[in-house]
Parts: structure tokens; sequence; C-alpha cells
């Protein structure tokens, strides 16, 4: 009997990591190529270079976005992406906003869904939306983000497609 619960433990054990395994990695540094993106927000218009690096473990990613333009070049601080679906709380003071972000592998691995929901703040106005990110790998190596957001209290959709390609 103790010889089968160890054989279940080790198969079940084998089980998790090949699927870990099978997962697609985005670790490395990815700069996004405007003119194959769609449906950008304006405030792009200004964006020189938007380049994500992304640090991917077996848990959980951490992305560090570096953005130039109009003079200017800013860091923002890192966003981590726990997989599974834990809920992490984030407050971004550079640009006002509140997120609660769940990230989740599809059963394959080759797809990762980040939902996150948030407040943005603009003066005395707030915004609330809930927005949902889908990562995978694209054609030529490329990386693609399509996200799509939808505001609390109308019919109110944005998406757009974000295409990154890998710093060399």
């Amino acid at each position: 009997m103790k010889n089968l619960i160890v054989i279940i433990l080790v198969s079940a054990s084998f089980l998790g990591l090949h699927q870990q395994s099978r997962r697609i990695n985005l670790s490395g540094s990815w700069k996004l190529d405007k003119r194959h993106s769609d449906n950008l927000p304006k405030s792009f218009a200004m964006v020189e270079s938007f380049i994500q690096h992304i640090d991917q473990f077996n848990d959980s990613m951490v992305v560090t976005t570096t953005m130039t333009g109009a003079g200017q070049t800013q860091t923002f601080p890192p966003t981590i992406y726990k997989f599974g679906g834990l809920e992490l709380y984030r407050e971004d003071t550079a640009r006002g906003s509140q997120r609660w972000i769940k990230a989740a592998w599809e059963s394959t691995g080759q797809r990762l869904v980040v939902t996150q929901r948030v407040i943005q703040r603009a003066g005395p106005k707030e915004v609330r939306y809930t927005e949902t990110d889908v990562w995978q790998k694209g054609k030529r190596n490329m990386l693609l983000i399509v996200v799509t957001q939808k505001y609390e209290g109308s019919d109110s959709t944005h998406s757009e497609r974000r295409y990154y390609q890998r710093v060399q």
C-alpha cells in the first residue's frame, strides 16, 4: 500500500513538472512594434520606444517596462504576475491607478491570460474598468498581447493588439 501511495505522489509530481515545462517562455526583453500593432491608445503617438523586460519563473513573472519619448525615458516599477489565479494588488502612483491582477496559463501553456480590475484617477475623475490581456507567441517569434478593456457603467470597450519583437 505504501508503495502505491509513493508511486501516485511521484507520478503527480512528474505530471505537474511536465505541464510547467510545456509553457511558453517569455523571459527576455521585448520591444513594442508600433507599426504592426493595432489600435494603440493616443498617448503612444509620442512613444519612441516601449520595452518590456520579463523574468519568468515557474510560479510567476516580473515585468519591468521602460518607455522613451518626448525627450525623456521612464522606467516604471515592476509588475508581478503570480500564476495560478492568485490576485495581487498594485498601486501605480505614476499613472494614478490601482490594480488587482490575476494571471493564469491556459491548459496548453501556450497562452497566459491576465485579468485586472482597475481604478484609474485623473484629478477628481475616477474610471473603473476590467482589462483582460492575452499573452502568446506570434509568428516569427514575436510576442502578441491582445488587450481588451471593458468600462463599468457603459457598453464601452477598447481593444488593441500589441506586437513585440525580442531585443537581441
